[in-house]
C-alpha cells in the first residue's frame, strides 16, 4: 500500500505542481488516504478520481443495491474456486479485445486474487475512456478476509 500512496502522491505533484494536501485534524479519519489515477484528459473542474475501492466499502454498496458491474479478471482456473456475485467474469489478457462490453456500466470494479491484476485493468479500462473503473483492494482474498460471499460459477 505504501508503494501505491508514493506513486499517488507523484501523481498529484506532477498534475498539479504542488504536493499532496494533508488532511487537517479536523477531517482526519481512520481510513487511509486513497491514492490517485491520473486522468487520459483533463479539463478545467476535472479532479484526479480515485482507482481503488476496499473491500467493506464494496460490500456495504452493494448490500445497499447500488448498480455496480464488478469483473473478475483472474483466469478460468482461479474463477473455479467462486466468484463474487454476479460477477462479470473477464480475465485480464481478455480485456483489451472486450472492455466495449463494460461501456454501459455506471461504475465498474474489477478484483482479482490480491488486487495487482486487477490495477491494471482499472486503469486499461480508463485509458479506454471508462474513468467509472475502480479496482478492489486486496482482491477476492480481502473481500473473503471481511466476510465476502462467494458463489460457484455455473
Amino acid at each position: 500500500m505504501g508503494l501505491l500512496r508514493s506513486l499517488a502522491s507523484k501523481i498529484v505533484k506532477r498534475v498539479t505542481g504542488a504536493p499532496a494536501a494533508a488532511s487537517s485534524p479536523a477531517s482526519s479519519s481512520s481510513a487511509a488516504p486513497r491514492p490517485a489515477a491520473e486522468p487520459v484528459e483533463s479539463s478545467p473542474g476535472e479532479s484526479l478520481a480515485r482507482i481503488d475501492c476496499g473491500p467493506q466499502e464494496l460490500r456495504e454498496r452493494l448490500d445497499a443495491g447500488e448498480q455496480i458491474v464488478v469483473v473478475d479478471v483472474r483466469t478460468d482456473g482461479e474463477v473455479a474456486s467462486g466468484t463474487l456475485p454476479n460477477a462479470k467474469h473477464i480475465p485480464l489478457h481478455e480485456l483489451e479485445a472486450r472492455w466495449q462490453e463494460l461501456k454501459e456500466a455506471n461504475e465498474i470494479v474489477c478484483y482479482c486474487a490480491a488486487g495487482m491484476r486487477s490495477l491494471k485493468a482499472a486503469q486499461l479500462l480508463r485509458e479506454k475512456g471508462l474513468f467509472n473503473a475502480t479496482s478492489m483492494e486486496g482482491g477476492i482474498n480481502a473481500w473473503r478476509e471481511i466476510g465476502g460471499a462467494t458463489v460457484l460459477p455455473d
